[in-house]
């Protein structure tokens, strides 16, 4: 491999990285709203080539920091890992797991050659060989490394800084650190159930199932929580002990102080001519009430061919059909979601002040920083519809597939600003078996350009909201790009990490063009960054 520039990740040291949605402060500029309107430039966007893949090799995976960047590449069948354009380690049948600490001082993977696995830490190989591994925890304001790996079928353990710690298990999950580095905790299955282990100490309860991408510590730390099944029954548990369960169950979310938490469940109740389904909201492990959803055909539809089926596990709940919103809670601690009156009357709840009705509620609630204001895009008939401090405003056509998402939303600081993205999906995207639809950012009621993609994410303001920009994936095909206020770059194989660099004067992201790793910068005028924060559920 040839490095063109080894200096490029000097560039990106000490930068924040600008995420998306709320807590967007400033406000949108004449500059941002001309932009909105203007016509692609790629030529606007300057590529530098800061690496290049061996000749003849594939790209299988890569790993996008703040100031460095890894990938692994394949060639005749091997394959190499390379930080920087520089090999980690040796020639391997595989690799996986890469990862960097916080400062991005250590960097490391699980290396296989033949069946075993070893872990790889800056370039050195530092364990045994193990039959199986999980994804690395470096700790967060600490030193040490957590993973977990089996050396054969049946026998694995935790491993801490390469010292194998606490009991033997069946099989077991990738660790997790609370976020301040204090707490320590995995899944292990005995006897065919699922336990937590936090903090070196085994939790109940034991479990037929757990959901992988639904557990962890609360944002504090001061709580740890499992989605659980017992049978066809999910509910989570909270420091041990399980709350009520259902079919299907919502994300988990912790207020900002830790003292409370809640999620959203609905059950199926059968009929002959109808299936009711039945949300319920459970506040601190008790119900606060429940709300019925649309429903789905019953047995007489059944029998003639007709038939529906509620998904089950941990999902995103649609108010119209699950009776009830995943939750949320504002800055104040009160708690946030939607909830099923009657057909066309779903409403917002903030603690107990309900708004207007809607078709359905398509966003989550934004919040202005002093909790005294709030958005969310509701549907009315074929129109997104504004809606602040629980006042209808602006409308937004959707055309004739109608309002379907709204991915994400963000509010201003001072809430004087909006941004959001409209999703309007066809057939395939309803029934669940594409991500591609026709989306478009809305900011502060302006209409960017429409995209059939599908994702429009990463939207970032900067301060004085002069600029702005966002990735689109699946702009082209599987190609991705960035748009920088209306201006759209090439469409790459990938894109990440685009931000304000410079005082905010360059937009500045990584992609690749078939071998080329490359640095993308667009000029903008004077400006100061904002570091904003990436949507948090509460953990």
């Amino acid at each position: 491999m040839h490095i063109r520039d080894c200096s490029w990740s000097v560039e990106f040291l000490g930068l924040s990285v600008c995420a998306l949605l709320l807590g967007a402060a400033g406000a949108l500029g004449p500059v941002a709203r001309k932009a909105l309107a203007q016509t692609p430039e790629a030529s606007k966007f300057h590529e530098e080539v800061i690496a290049e893949l061996s000749p003849g090799s594939e790209l299988k995976r890569e790993l996008v920091g703040v100031s460095h960047l890894a990938w692994v590449e394949s060639l005749s069948g091997k394959r190499t890992v390379r930080l920087d354009g520089k090999q980690q380690g040796g020639v391997y049948d595989d690799a996986d797991y890469l990862s960097f600490n916080a400062d991005e001082k250590h960097f490391g993977f699980f290396a296989k050659r033949g069946s075993a696995w070893t872990f790889v830490l800056d370039g050195q190989e530092h364990s045994p060989e193990y039959a199986h591994t999980t994804a690395v925890d470096f700790q967060p304001k600490g030193d040490s490394i957590a993973y977990c790996a089996c050396r054969e079928k049946r026998k694995c353990r935790l491993v801490v800084d390469g010292t194998e710690m606490g009991d033997e298990y069946e099989d077991i999950s990738y660790p997790q650190y609370s976020r301040d580095g204090k707490r320590l905790a995995y899944l292990a299955k005995r006897n065919k159930k699922w336990i937590a282990v936090v903090d070196g100490k085994e939790l109940g309860p034991d479990a037929n199932s757990v959901w992988f991408s639904s557990w962890g510590f609360s944002r504090d730390g001061s709580h740890f929580f499992v989605a659980a099944a017992t049978k066809n029954s999910w509910g989570y548990a909270v420091d041990g002990t399980p709350g009520p369960d259902f079919e299907v169950i919502s994300r988990i979310t912790f207020s900002h102080d830790g003292q409370h938490y809640a999620y959203g469940g609905t059950d199926a109740k059968a009929g002959f001519k109808k299936q009711k389904t039945i949300g319920t909201m459970i506040l601190d492990g008790q119900s606060v009430g429940t709300h019925e959803g649309r429903g789905m055909v019953g047995a007489w539809s059944a029998l003639a061919g007709s038939a529906e089926v509620m998904t089950g596990g941990v999902r995103e709940l649609t108010t119209d059909f699950h009776g009830i919103s995943t939750p949320q809670f504002n800055p104040e601690g009160k708690l946030v979601y939607a909830a099923r009156r009657d057909k066309g009357d779903v409403a917002v709840f903030v603690g107990d002040d309900a708004g207007p009705g809607f078709d359905e509620i398509l966003s989550r609630v934004a919040f202005s920083e002093d909790s005294q204001h709030f958005a969310y895009i509701a549907k009315h008939g074929d129109d997104f519809v504004e809606v602040r401090d629980n006042q209808p405003g602006r409308t937004i056509p959707a055309g004739k597939r109608g309002p379907s998402d709204v991915d994400w939303i963000a509010m201003s600081h001072d809430a004087k600003h909006l941004a959001y993205e409209t999703v309007s999906g066809g057939n395939q995207y309803k029934s669940g078996n594409t991500l591609r639809a026709l989306r478009s950012v809305i900011i502060d009621g302006q209409t960017g350009p429409e995209y059939d993609a599908k994702a429009l994410t990463d939207f970032v303001f900067d301060a004085d909201a002069h600029h702005y920009f966002y990735e689109v994936l699946g702009a082209k095909g599987d190609r991705d790009l960035v748009n920088v206020d209306g201006h759209e770059s090439s469409a790459y194989d990938w894109v990440a990490f685009p931000r304000f660099v410079e005082n905010a004067n360059t937009v500045m992201f990584i992609a690749r063009d078939g071998a080329r790793l490359l640095r993308v910068t667009y000029a903008l005028g004077p400006g100061t960054a904002v570091q904003m924060a990436r949507m948090d559920p509460g953990r």
